[in-house]
């Protein structure tokens, strides 16, 4: 059996060990920490957040009308391709040689078609 003195100096020693770890430790956390909070400063410095520019009424309302006449644009351009489909599909052309001519995909073509037939049923568009 072990005696008395000699499991004090092992309660002992393995007390002092728990306590150096324990003050290593906390000297690590300083440590880390520290980096952390330079860290932290280096990336606000090298990120610096631009601040809101102030908001103009008539800036904002202009290009808002740009988009809208953007948006009416491209509205025309579309009713166009829809036009221009349904013509050359009453002239007899199919929806892939239709497709080539005007650079558009086949299946959009058809599409428009389809559309085009809906629209003029007593017009038997041809596909």
């Amino acid at each position: 059996m072990v005696s008395w003195p000699l499991f004090e100096i092992i309660v002992t020693t393995v007390a002092l060990v728990a306590l150096l770890l324990s003050a290593r430790q906390a000297v690590v956390v300083r440590k880390l920490k520290r980096e952390i909070t330079q860290l932290r400063a280096q990336l606000e410095e090298e990120h610096d957040v631009p601040k809101e520019p102030k908001v103009n009424f008539s800036a904002s309302l202009n290009q808002a009308e740009r988009k809208t006449l953007v948006s009416a644009e491209g509205a025309a351009a579309h009713g166009d391709k829809y036009r221009y489909v349904a013509s050359l599909a009453d002239q007899g052309i199919d929806a892939k040689g239709i497709a080539a001519a005007l650079q558009m995909a086949p299946a959009e073509v058809e599409q428009l078609i389809q559309l085009a037939r809906l629209k003029q049923p007593e017009k038997a568009v041809k596909h």
